[in-house]
């Protein structure tokens, strides 16, 4: 992993938010402020989808969380990998890594394609309207030349 590429990095759907409410409740348990975040839609996460092998689009229906150099997961994984940082009683619910793969992304699927009709989706990064939060993004100056470029 090039030396510029942090580990433990989650690339949501900032537009979603439904990944955005997952990205707050990771952030408010993180009390250790092990995970970072970036926004899909920032340039930011280009480098950690080349280094994963995978376009915006995969990653769109299947958030991705880089854990270190070579290691990266998505969907029900990547969820379960994020949870196993976070402190008990959360760390406990990753547990669930026994539960045969195709079954648990079958269920992250199903909720993924459902999620924009369901809990609703924004043109821009959500982040924007919580300043308090992009300490914990890699991408945070490109979202605030974002938002003073919007003004």
């Amino acid at each position: 992993m090039p030396t510029l590429l942090q580990p433990r990095v989650v690339i949501y759907d900032g537009v979603c938010h439904l990944c955005h409410r997952g990205v707050k409740w990771v952030i408010r348990a993180d009390k250790h402020r092990k995970i970072k975040f970036c926004c899909l839609q920032s340039k930011a996460a280009e480098p950690y989808m080349k280094l994963c092998g995978l376009e915006r689009e995969d990653v769109s229906r299947r958030f991705l969380f880089v854990e270190g150099p070579g290691l990266y997961h998505q969907a029900s994984t990547a969820a379960l990998r994020v949870m196993s940082y976070l402190p008990l009683p959360y760390s406990a619910l990753s547990a669930f890594l026994v539960v045969p793969t195709p079954l648990r992304d079958a269920v992250y699927d199903y909720v993924a394609r459902k999620r924009y009709d369901w809990f609703g989706k924004e043109d821009e990064c959500l982040v924007l309207r919580e300043q308090d939060l992009l300490d914990r993004f890699i991408d945070r100056d490109e979202i605030l030349e974002k938002s003073r470029t919007a003004l």
